[in-house]
């Protein structure tokens, strides 16, 4: 009997041991998934508070998207973030992104086509993989897809939307779109801004005559650039014989050849992706980050084509530019010297009665 009720016992024993193992194992996962959690709301919290604190100091629209792109890969841990902004009055979108498989650069790229049926979600989602396209993806081997729209509350319009990928499959949790949708609208609020300060601001920097950016924006310009640009080329270029417009037909069409000719040089910046700027009256400045050989040849195309433009021809008057241009660090070594080694090559150019050419400045010796 003794054997009989310790056997029993034992069988009891077990079962109990068992059951306890059972539910230590039970608490072990939800402890895991407890904090899992905790640490996803921690980073979210950050996220936020680096949102915020992001939006409300930079004067630039893409330093923005620069900043949350960073953010959302080193705490969310995704493989590509992409935000996909549309452009003004087009049906094409800017993309920010980031990639661990492109070594986590931050790229952008214009012009892009955003699918039609991802403009008709309207709340943060998963995004099934399954036979579907997925070619609006930046990333590799794609198995778990996040979107979340970006509103314009203003208007009531799709802005864009924030697209975040990872190779495993249900990588994303509910907390994590939970948290997607709170970020979508604080990122919608910060990109508003952000566009209406560029505004602002691009306004107050403008030439209001030209388009051209103005001399208080060339002199914030050039503090930036002796910090932290490296290599670049500056052109001062003025109008020849520009006052006899003036003398001639009045200021009304002296300010009509000043807009021709700054559009024309606008046009040349912004495909190069440089600066122009109306330093005052006639004379302007063109930054090209570019090496001196490359930039002679395009200004080069620019002083030809200026006689060739229409309203010069009509009033038949031989407006010509003359040019200088310096390079850092080619002609110049210190570039607080830059603009005036360029200025006097255009000066003494024009004294020699060398117009409607180019001329090298250098550092003085």
């Amino acid at each position: 009997m003794l054997n009989k009720n310790n056997t029993n016992f034992n069988n009891i024993d077990i079962k109990e041991y068992t059951k306890l193992k059972l539910q230590n194992e039970d608490l072990k996962r939800k402890n895991l998934f407890l904090t899992k959690e905790i640490q996803e709301f921690k980073g979210i919290n950050w996220i936020l508070s680096q949102v915020i604190k992001t939006s409300g100091t930079l004067d630039s629209f893409e330093k923005l998207m620069k900043n949350i792109t960073d953010i959302l890969m080193g705490i969310l841990g995704v493989d590509t973030c992409t935000i996909w902004i549309k452009e003004d009055g087009e049906d094409k979108y800017i993309t920010y992104s980031r990639s661990i498989y492109k070594g986590n650069t931050y790229e952008v790229k214009e012009n892009e086509d955003l699918p039609d049926f991802l403009l008709k979600i309207k709340e943060t989602s998963y995004f099934d993989t399954k036979d579907k396209n997925t070619e609006f993806c930046k990333g590799e081997n794609v198995k778990s897809i996040l979107i979340a729209p970006l509103e314009d509350f203003r208007s009531n319009n799709r802005l864009g939307i924030i697209i975040a990928e990872h190779r495993t499959k249900d990588f994303f949790t509910k907390t994590t779109r939970e948290f997607f949708n709170i970020l979508a609208i604080q990122i919608s609020i910060a990109a508003i801004n952000s566009k209406l300060f560029e505004k602002i601001n691009e306004i107050t920097n403008k030439d209001t005559l030209t388009n051209c950016y103005n001399r208080s924006y060339f002199e914030k310009l050039m503090l930036n650039m002796n910090t932290n640009q490296k290599n670049y080329s500056l052109a001062v270029f003025d109008l020849d014989k520009f006052k006899k417009v003036n003398d001639m037909f009045g200021h009304e069409k002296g300010d009509e050849i000043l807009i021709k000719i700054s559009n024309l040089a606008i046009k040349l910046a912004k495909k190069h992706k440089g600066e122009a700027i109306r330093f005052g009256g006639d004379e302007f400045i063109l930054i090209l980050f570019k090496p001196l050989n490359e930039t002679v040849e395009i200004l080069d195309r620019f002083r030809k084509n200026v006689p060739k433009l229409e309203a010069i021809k009509k009033i038949g008057i031989d407006i010509t530019v003359t040019i200088g241009i310096a390079s850092y660090s080619e002609t110049v070594t210190e570039m607080k010297n830059i603009f005036t080694a360029a200025d006097m090559a255009l000066v003494q150019g024009k004294e020699r009665g060398e117009k409607n050419t180019i001329h090298i400045g250098y550092d003085k010796t």
